[in-house]
Protein backbone atom coordinates (compact mmCIF):
# COMPACT_ATOMS: atom_id res chain seq x y z
CA UNK A 1 0.00 0.00 0.00
CA UNK A 2 0.87 3.54 -0.28
CA UNK A 3 1.69 6.06 3.06
CA UNK A 4 3.16 8.79 3.47
CA UNK A 5 5.82 8.77 6.69
CA UNK A 6 8.21 11.25 8.57
CA UNK A 7 11.06 11.06 7.33
CA UNK A 8 13.78 13.41 9.17
CA UNK A 9 11.72 15.44 10.73
CA UNK A 10 13.33 18.68 9.41
CA UNK A 11 9.47 20.17 8.45
CA UNK A 12 6.95 19.36 5.66
CA UNK A 13 10.17 19.10 3.46
CA UNK A 14 10.97 15.74 5.07
CA UNK A 15 7.41 14.09 4.17
CA UNK A 16 8.27 11.16 2.20
CA UNK A 17 5.90 9.13 0.00
CA UNK A 18 6.80 4.98 0.28
CA UNK A 19 5.68 1.75 0.13
CA UNK A 20 4.43 -0.31 3.02
CA UNK A 21 3.31 -3.66 3.10
CA UNK A 22 -0.27 -4.06 3.97
CA UNK A 23 -1.34 -4.45 7.37
CA UNK A 24 -2.79 -7.86 8.31
CA UNK A 25 -4.92 -7.65 11.87
CA UNK A 26 -3.71 -9.36 15.19
CA UNK A 27 -6.15 -10.43 17.89
CA UNK A 28 -8.20 -7.82 18.41
CA UNK A 29 -7.38 -5.65 15.87
CA UNK A 30 -9.19 -4.30 12.42
CA UNK A 31 -7.85 -3.39 9.63
CA UNK A 32 -9.72 -0.02 8.06
CA UNK A 33 -9.42 1.29 4.38
CA UNK A 34 -9.02 5.24 5.13
CA UNK A 35 -11.08 7.02 2.94
CA UNK A 36 -9.89 10.53 4.36
CA UNK A 37 -7.47 11.92 6.93
CA UNK A 38 -7.35 15.28 8.59
CA UNK A 39 -4.46 17.29 9.95
CA UNK A 40 -4.11 19.32 13.14
CA UNK A 41 -1.50 21.34 14.71
CA UNK A 42 0.37 18.01 16.62
CA UNK A 43 1.11 17.00 13.10
CA UNK A 44 3.13 19.60 11.85
CA UNK A 45 4.93 19.78 15.29
CA UNK A 46 5.56 15.64 14.63
CA UNK A 47 6.97 16.41 11.21
CA UNK A 48 9.12 19.60 12.93
CA UNK A 49 10.37 16.88 15.57
CA UNK A 50 8.80 19.24 18.71
CA UNK A 51 6.54 16.14 19.30
CA UNK A 52 7.02 12.98 20.25
CA UNK A 53 10.65 11.40 20.94
CA UNK A 54 12.90 8.92 18.78
CA UNK A 55 10.49 8.29 15.95
CA UNK A 56 10.86 5.86 13.60
CA UNK A 57 11.67 7.56 9.84
CA UNK A 58 9.11 5.62 8.23
CA UNK A 59 6.13 6.67 10.77
CA UNK A 60 2.85 7.36 9.10
CA UNK A 61 1.50 10.67 9.93
CA UNK A 62 -2.02 11.76 11.08
CA UNK A 63 -4.07 11.13 14.04
CA UNK A 64 -7.63 11.94 12.09
CA UNK A 65 -8.92 9.84 9.55
CA UNK A 66 -12.33 7.99 8.79
CA UNK A 67 -12.37 4.74 6.39
CA UNK A 68 -13.99 1.20 6.30
CA UNK A 69 -13.16 -1.83 7.75
CA UNK A 70 -11.50 -4.08 5.21
CA UNK A 71 -10.61 -7.77 7.79
CA UNK A 72 -11.27 -8.60 11.29
CA UNK A 73 -8.91 -10.01 13.64
CA UNK A 74 -9.61 -12.94 16.01
CA UNK A 75 -11.86 -12.58 18.54
CA UNK A 76 -13.43 -9.36 17.68
CA UNK A 77 -16.91 -9.33 17.97
CA UNK A 78 -19.83 -6.34 17.35
CA UNK A 79 -17.83 -5.00 14.03
CA UNK A 80 -18.38 -5.94 10.50
CA UNK A 81 -16.48 -5.73 7.45
CA UNK A 82 -17.83 -2.51 5.62
CA UNK A 83 -18.59 -0.76 8.10
CA UNK A 84 -17.54 2.78 8.52
CA UNK A 85 -15.23 3.81 11.58
CA UNK A 86 -13.39 6.35 13.27
CA UNK A 87 -11.07 6.11 16.55
CA UNK A 88 -9.50 8.24 19.35
CA UNK A 89 -6.16 9.08 18.80
CA UNK A 90 -4.92 8.14 21.83
CA UNK A 91 -6.03 4.44 21.04
CA UNK A 92 -6.17 3.06 23.95
CA UNK A 93 -7.21 5.26 26.11
CA UNK A 94 -11.58 4.40 26.20
CA UNK A 95 -12.60 5.66 29.07
CA UNK A 96 -12.13 6.83 32.90
CA UNK A 97 -8.97 9.11 33.75
CA UNK A 98 -5.49 9.97 31.85
CA UNK A 99 -2.29 8.44 32.04
CA UNK A 100 1.03 8.62 30.91
CA UNK A 101 0.17 5.33 29.56
CA UNK A 102 -2.14 6.66 26.86
CA UNK A 103 0.74 7.56 24.67
CA UNK A 104 1.80 3.94 23.86
CA UNK A 105 -0.54 4.12 20.89
CA UNK A 106 -0.56 7.73 19.78
CA UNK A 107 -1.99 7.74 16.24
CA UNK A 108 0.12 9.50 13.92
CA UNK A 109 3.20 9.75 16.75
CA UNK A 110 4.17 6.24 18.74
CA UNK A 111 1.78 4.40 15.94
CA UNK A 112 1.03 4.68 12.95
CA UNK A 113 -1.56 6.65 11.56
CA UNK A 114 -4.14 7.80 8.89
CA UNK A 115 -2.30 8.97 5.82
CA UNK A 116 -1.91 5.71 3.95
CA UNK A 117 -4.48 3.74 2.26
CA UNK A 118 -4.74 1.17 5.13
CA UNK A 119 -4.58 1.27 8.90
CA UNK A 120 -4.95 -1.31 11.62
CA UNK A 121 -6.57 -0.49 15.09
CA UNK A 122 -7.49 -1.93 17.86
CA UNK A 123 -10.62 -3.16 17.43
CA UNK A 124 -12.40 -1.78 21.45
CA UNK A 125 -11.32 1.91 19.95
CA UNK A 126 -13.07 1.84 16.83
CA UNK A 127 -16.35 4.28 16.64
CA UNK A 128 -18.92 3.36 14.18
CA UNK A 129 -19.66 6.78 12.37
CA UNK A 130 -23.45 7.01 12.08
CA UNK A 131 -25.12 7.06 8.74
CA UNK A 132 -25.75 11.31 9.01
CA UNK A 133 -22.28 12.61 9.64
CA UNK A 134 -19.95 12.88 6.52
CA UNK A 135 -17.14 11.73 5.79
CA UNK A 136 -15.72 15.02 5.95
CA UNK A 137 -16.71 15.69 9.17
CA UNK A 138 -15.53 12.17 10.14
CA UNK A 139 -12.54 12.48 8.98
CA UNK A 140 -11.54 15.68 10.94
CA UNK A 141 -13.31 15.23 14.10
CA UNK A 142 -11.71 12.62 16.38
CA UNK A 143 -8.92 15.18 17.43
CA UNK A 144 -11.61 18.34 17.91
CA UNK A 145 -14.50 16.06 19.12
CA UNK A 146 -12.57 14.69 22.37
CA UNK A 147 -10.67 17.48 23.23
CA UNK A 148 -13.41 20.15 23.36
CA UNK A 149 -15.79 17.58 24.97
CA UNK A 150 -13.07 16.80 27.72
CA UNK A 151 -12.36 20.83 28.14
CA UNK A 152 -16.07 22.53 27.30
CA UNK A 153 -18.37 19.65 28.95
CA UNK A 154 -16.40 16.78 31.20
CA UNK A 155 -14.32 19.90 32.74
CA UNK A 156 -15.98 22.50 32.46
CA UNK A 157 -19.46 21.61 32.43
CA UNK A 158 -20.59 24.47 30.20
CA UNK A 159 -24.72 24.19 30.46
CA UNK A 160 -27.36 26.22 28.41
CA UNK A 161 -27.24 30.11 28.86
CA UNK A 162 -23.44 29.44 30.09
CA UNK A 163 -20.72 32.08 27.94
CA UNK A 164 -17.81 29.62 26.42
CA UNK A 165 -15.18 31.47 25.19
CA UNK A 166 -12.94 29.64 21.93
CA UNK A 167 -9.41 32.04 20.69
CA UNK A 168 -8.74 31.88 16.58
CA UNK A 169 -10.95 30.20 14.03
CA UNK A 170 -9.08 26.64 13.67
CA UNK A 171 -10.69 23.37 13.97
CA UNK A 172 -10.99 23.25 17.87
CA UNK A 173 -12.35 26.62 18.33
CA UNK A 174 -14.84 26.25 15.57
CA UNK A 175 -16.19 22.91 16.54
CA UNK A 176 -16.26 24.44 20.09
CA UNK A 177 -18.87 27.11 18.56
CA UNK A 178 -20.88 24.41 16.63
CA UNK A 179 -21.33 22.49 20.25
CA UNK A 180 -22.15 25.06 22.21
CA UNK A 181 -24.80 26.39 19.78
CA UNK A 182 -25.95 22.79 19.97
CA UNK A 183 -26.54 22.92 22.99
CA UNK A 184 -27.61 26.14 23.87
CA UNK A 185 -24.45 28.10 25.22
CA UNK A 186 -23.65 31.85 24.05
CA UNK A 187 -20.41 31.83 22.48
CA UNK A 188 -17.40 34.76 21.86
CA UNK A 189 -14.55 33.92 19.30
CA UNK A 190 -11.21 36.26 18.83
CA UNK A 191 -9.60 36.53 15.24
CA UNK A 192 -7.58 38.72 13.46
CA UNK A 193 -9.61 39.02 10.44
CA UNK A 194 -13.03 40.89 10.74
CA UNK A 195 -14.46 38.86 8.04
CA UNK A 196 -13.79 35.44 9.80
CA UNK A 197 -15.52 37.03 12.52
CA UNK A 198 -18.09 37.58 10.48
CA UNK A 199 -18.22 33.81 9.02
CA UNK A 200 -17.77 32.95 13.03
CA UNK A 201 -21.23 35.11 13.77
CA UNK A 202 -22.81 33.32 10.72
CA UNK A 203 -22.26 30.21 12.15
CA UNK A 204 -23.99 31.39 15.50
CA UNK A 205 -21.09 32.97 16.97
CA UNK A 206 -22.63 35.91 19.67
CA UNK A 207 -19.30 37.82 20.23
CA UNK A 208 -16.63 38.01 17.90
CA UNK A 209 -13.44 40.37 18.89
CA UNK A 210 -10.45 41.35 16.56
CA UNK A 211 -7.28 41.06 18.51
CA UNK A 212 -4.96 42.94 16.12
CA UNK A 213 -7.91 45.67 17.06
CA UNK A 214 -8.15 45.15 20.49
CA UNK A 215 -4.96 43.99 21.68
CA UNK A 216 -6.80 44.09 25.19
CA UNK A 217 -9.11 41.56 23.62
CA UNK A 218 -9.95 40.33 27.65
CA UNK A 219 -11.38 43.41 28.65
CA UNK A 220 -12.89 43.85 25.09
CA UNK A 221 -14.71 40.85 25.68
CA UNK A 222 -15.84 42.55 29.20
CA UNK A 223 -17.09 45.54 27.86
CA UNK A 224 -19.26 43.29 24.65
CA UNK A 225 -21.01 41.66 27.54
CA UNK A 226 -21.56 44.20 30.20
CA UNK A 227 -18.87 42.48 32.83
CA UNK A 228 -19.89 38.97 32.67
CA UNK A 229 -17.20 37.76 30.59
CA UNK A 230 -17.01 33.74 30.00
CA UNK A 231 -17.74 31.22 31.86
CA UNK A 232 -15.99 28.45 29.92
CA UNK A 233 -12.82 28.83 27.88
CA UNK A 234 -11.69 26.79 25.20
CA UNK A 235 -7.99 27.77 25.24
CA UNK A 236 -5.62 27.34 22.15
CA UNK A 237 -3.12 30.01 23.22
CA UNK A 238 -1.61 29.19 26.21
CA UNK A 239 0.41 30.29 29.00
CA UNK A 240 2.15 33.46 27.30
CA UNK A 241 -1.91 35.20 26.47
CA UNK A 242 -3.42 33.64 29.81
CA UNK A 243 -3.45 37.39 31.29
CA UNK A 244 -5.55 38.12 28.34
CA UNK A 245 -7.60 35.07 29.05
CA UNK A 246 -8.09 35.59 32.54
CA UNK A 247 -9.18 39.29 31.98
CA UNK A 248 -11.81 37.66 29.52
CA UNK A 249 -12.88 35.29 32.49
CA UNK A 250 -16.44 35.46 34.35
CA UNK A 251 -16.29 34.48 38.11
CA UNK A 252 -15.79 30.87 39.11
CA UNK A 253 -14.88 30.04 35.61
CA UNK A 254 -13.15 27.10 34.20
CA UNK A 255 -10.13 27.38 30.99
CA UNK A 256 -9.26 24.39 29.52
CA UNK A 257 -6.06 24.72 28.55
CA UNK A 258 -5.05 22.51 25.32
CA UNK A 259 -2.85 24.59 23.15
CA UNK A 260 0.24 27.26 23.52
CA UNK A 261 -0.36 29.15 20.05
CA UNK A 262 1.04 32.38 21.65
CA UNK A 263 4.39 30.58 22.49
CA UNK A 264 5.82 27.14 24.45
CA UNK A 265 4.23 26.09 27.57
CA UNK A 266 7.83 27.23 28.64
CA UNK A 267 7.23 31.00 28.18
CA UNK A 268 6.02 33.07 31.29
CA UNK A 269 2.50 33.57 31.73
CA UNK A 270 1.23 37.07 31.59
CA UNK A 271 -1.85 36.10 33.58
CA UNK A 272 -1.93 37.87 37.30
CA UNK A 273 -2.39 35.12 40.43
CA UNK A 274 -4.36 38.50 42.06
CA UNK A 275 -7.23 38.40 39.16
CA UNK A 276 -6.52 34.34 39.27
CA UNK A 277 -7.31 34.38 42.71
CA UNK A 278 -9.88 37.12 42.87
CA UNK A 279 -12.04 35.38 40.49
CA UNK A 280 -11.47 31.66 41.87
CA UNK A 281 -10.62 30.44 38.07
CA UNK A 282 -9.86 26.93 37.74
CA UNK A 283 -7.50 25.87 34.91
CA UNK A 284 -6.88 22.44 33.92
CA UNK A 285 -4.50 21.29 31.11
CA UNK A 286 -6.44 18.85 28.61
CA UNK A 287 -4.50 15.99 26.75
CA UNK A 288 -7.19 15.12 24.27
CA UNK A 289 -9.72 13.20 25.22
CA UNK A 290 -10.72 9.49 25.72
CA UNK A 291 -13.20 7.01 23.84
CA UNK A 292 -16.03 7.93 25.45
CA UNK A 293 -15.65 11.32 25.37
CA UNK A 294 -15.27 11.12 21.75
CA UNK A 295 -18.34 8.78 21.10
CA UNK A 296 -20.54 11.44 23.50
CA UNK A 297 -19.30 14.21 20.94
CA UNK A 298 -19.74 12.38 17.90
CA UNK A 299 -23.54 11.63 18.94
CA UNK A 300 -24.77 15.22 19.61
CA UNK A 301 -23.06 15.97 15.94
CA UNK A 302 -25.29 13.34 14.73
CA UNK A 303 -28.30 14.34 16.25
CA UNK A 304 -27.81 18.02 15.46
CA UNK A 305 -27.04 17.38 11.84
CA UNK A 306 -23.51 19.15 12.54
CA UNK A 307 -21.36 19.53 9.09
CA UNK A 308 -17.83 20.06 10.47
CA UNK A 309 -15.94 23.54 8.63
CA UNK A 310 -13.83 21.58 5.97
CA UNK A 311 -11.98 24.82 4.65
CA UNK A 312 -9.76 22.78 2.21
CA UNK A 313 -9.57 19.47 0.70
CA UNK A 314 -6.02 18.12 -0.84
CA UNK A 315 -5.46 14.73 -3.11
CA UNK A 316 -3.60 12.21 -1.45
CA UNK A 317 -0.40 12.82 -3.50
CA UNK A 318 -0.39 16.56 -2.59
CA UNK A 319 -0.14 15.91 1.01
CA UNK A 320 2.58 18.25 1.62
CA UNK A 321 0.43 20.84 0.39
CA UNK A 322 -1.87 20.22 2.76
CA UNK A 323 0.72 20.42 5.52
CA UNK A 324 1.99 24.15 4.39
CA UNK A 325 -1.71 25.34 4.11
CA UNK A 326 -1.85 24.70 7.99
CA UNK A 327 1.20 26.33 8.67
CA UNK A 328 0.17 29.50 7.23
CA UNK A 329 -2.60 29.72 9.45
CA UNK A 330 -4.94 30.94 7.04
CA UNK A 331 -7.68 28.65 6.77
CA UNK A 332 -10.38 28.74 9.18
CA UNK A 333 -11.88 25.27 10.24
CA UNK A 334 -10.41 22.50 9.28
CA UNK A 335 -7.97 20.67 6.30
CA UNK A 336 -8.24 17.24 4.88
CA UNK A 337 -6.36 15.02 2.46
CA UNK A 338 -8.75 12.27 0.60
CA UNK A 339 -7.11 8.73 0.63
Amino acid sequence: MKAWQIGSRTGIGGLQLAEHSDPEPGPDEIVVKVTAAGLNYRDLMVLRGDYGTDLPEDRVPLSDGVGVIEAIGADVTGLEVGTRVMAPHFATWLDGAYSFAVFARDLGVTANGWLAEKIILPANAAVVVPENVSDNSAATFSVVGSTVWHAMMAFGEAKPGDLVLAQGTGGVSIFALQLAKAMGMDFAITSSSDEKLARAKEMGADYGINYRDRPDWGTALLDATSGRGADVVVDTLGFPAMGETVAACAVNARIGSLGALSGTPQDQSSASQGALIGKNIAIKGIASGNREMLQQALDVVAKNDIELLVESVFDFDDAAAAFTHLESGSHMGKVMITV
